[in-house]
């Protein structure tokens, strides 16, 4: 029988090395019968499963009793999870925040957890005018960017592909540090350059790929540079919502 160590199945399923340990202390997949071996093939199709469960928000908790004891199960899903985070923003402390984020981390695939809880929660923030918007707001910034460059800081310990996330232009200031969380998770070791400016932004690290970040349009010099580096060859691809080009 053909085994899959570690790094395959992260690779092969987008599952961080920390998500899948978590899942193990959960309970939702048995450990590999030989660490010199790895992982089953049957492991991994369960692996495949507990991906798509938790892609629907479901806790932990409530994957496990599925698994192990469907009458008990109940579903819940991301709105529960936004809500949730919401609670924290209006009422906990950054060190509850900061606790959150890191769990949602390590029980959820990086992608599902930008694209379905935190994604859609910063546009909220960001629409809404209530008493109290502008704190929660300022306090999802910071606990968003924090998980960043956490992300950043423990994936440059391991092989990854370097890669350069220059803003070119943004919406908010946090959407930046979002698709930093998503590409980290994704494999990639990121230096980020946060703030738009007039000029291409240099990296301090050499990168194998530069994603130039598109968030409301990008300019004739901008716009420029890129076709530039692009026809010499270089690794430069444009990222982001709005790609169209603004004077």
């Amino acid at each position: 029988m053909k085994y899959l160590n570690t790094e395959t199945v992260c690779a092969m399923t987008g599952v961080l090395p920390t998500t899948l340990k978590n899942w193990k202390r959960a309970g939702l997949i048995t450990r590999a019968e030989d660490l010199k071996r790895g992982y089953s093939w049957s492991q991994y199709i369960r692996i495949n499963h507990i991906l798509v469960l938790t892609s629907r928000g479901d806790t932990l908790r409530e994957i496990y009793n599925l698994i192990y004891a469907p009458r008990r199960y109940h579903h819940s899903g991301w709105s529960y999870r936004q809500e949730e985070l919401l609670m924290l923003l209006s009422f906990a402390d950054d060190v509850a925040l900061d606790k959150y984020l890191r769990r949602m981390m390590r029980d959820y695939s990086s992608e599902d957890c930008v694209n379905y809880l935190l994604k859609p929660l910063n546009v909220l923030l960001h629409e809404e005018h209530s008493p109290g918007s502008a704190l929660r707001k300022a306090s999802f910034h910071r606990a968003v960017m924090q998980q960043a460059l956490r992300d950043i800081q423990a994936i440059g310990r391991q092989k990854a592909a370097p890669l350069f996330l220059e803003a070119v232009s943004v919406n908010d200031e946090t959407e930046i540090w979002l698709e930093a969380i998503r590409l980290t998770g994704l494999g990639f070791r990121v230096e980020v350059s946060p703030q738009p400016a007039a000029m291409p932004a240099v990296a301090t690290r050499r990168y194998e790929h530069h994603f130039m970040w598109c968030g409301a349009g990008i300019s004739k010099t901008m716009k420029r540079y890129f076709q530039q580096r692009l026809a010499e060859g270089e690794p430069i691809m444009l990222c982001g919502p709005d790609k169209s080009e603004h004077a």
